[in-house]
């Protein structure tokens, strides 16, 4: 038997991964969802898999809820800077002190100290731990989720016009189920360690591409329009949006066009046995 855990399994990434895995035939009794609530997860107790409280701010719990586990699922926080090093550290000290046999982290796709993406620091640092760690362990570098294009992108649907900073970037948007799906047939699997996936589009889409989909989508008219970052900061200001918000979406336009998300790789079908979701698929469906 060999027991998986799966952190945040209460969240979208989590319960879709607990989802697959139950679908390709790993029984409930040998999965666990470690959720901060055990509240939010009764529809995976009532399915048999077991729920285990802990929070990443609290190590102690961790590394209860980690006791017999042999492939842990490391789905990271939504936290950031030392707030997410800190709750990242607890995880990995854990699952050491845990004896966890197997680290499965999911990263981001091109994770670096020094980025324009406020996550992608964090995701470095953290990789460097579970290395340090000792821990076999296998890496997920997901790019952004094109569930996101929606919210993102589609106010251009009725204005005509998708005016970002993100200039000639592009980004491998992939679907949050294509990623749970992917995570799940690698945790599923033997011979995983020192794996590092690319889990991102075949081809990356450009913003102009986007428009051109959110264009068919709608069968309406969308270009386009490249702005200046204080242009753009400008737009986002007049509609009007609070402050953080706009400062978060004006520096992940500055990482589309510094080519932080331009990374194309068959991995996700490579693991999956098909194509992921196109950016049409998802937006027509």
């Amino acid at each position: 038997m060999t027991r998986i855990a799966v952190t945040g399994a209460s969240g979208k990434l989590g319960a879709a991964t607990l989802n697959f895995l139950l679908e390709s035939g790993v029984p409930p009794r040998d999965l666990t969802a470690v959720v901060r609530d055990p509240g939010k997860a009764s529809a995976l107790a009532q399915r048999g898999i077991q729920v285990r409280r802990a929070d990443y701010t609290d190590a102690t719990s961790l590394e209860n809820a980690f006791r017999g586990i042999q492939r842990l699922a490391f789905i990271s926080t939504s936290a950031l800077g030392e707030e997410r090093m800190l709750q990242h550290r607890h995880v990995v000290n854990a699952a050491r002190t845990a004896r966890v046999a197997h680290i499965f982290y999911t990263s981001v796709i091109k994770p670096a100290a020094d980025a324009k993406f406020a996550a992608s620091p964090g995701h470095f640092h953290t990789e460097e731990l579970i290395r340090a760690s000792g821990i076999p362990h296998t890496l997920f570098r997901n790019n952004l989720y094109m569930d996101l294009v929606p919210l993102m992108f589609g106010g251009a649907q009725a204005t005509g016009k998708l005016a970002h900073n993100g200039g000639a970037g592009r980004v491998g948007f992939v679907a949050r189920q294509d990623v749970a799906e992917a995570l799940a047939t690698s945790l599923s699997l033997d011979q995983q360690e020192g794996r590092t996936y690319a889990i991102t589009a075949p081809t990356p889409y450009s913003l102009a591409d986007v428009a051109a989909a959110l264009a068919r989508a709608s069968m309406k008219s969308i270009s386009y329009d490249p702005l200046t970052s204080e242009d753009f900061r400008k737009l986002l200001q007049a509609i009007p949006l609070p402050p953080p918000v706009v400062e978060m979406s004006v520096a992940l336009g500055e990482a589309i066009r510094a080519g932080e998300f331009d990374a194309g790789s068959d991995d996700v079908e490579q693991l999956m046995g098909r194509a992921p979701l196109t950016l049409d698929a998802l937006l027509k469906g």
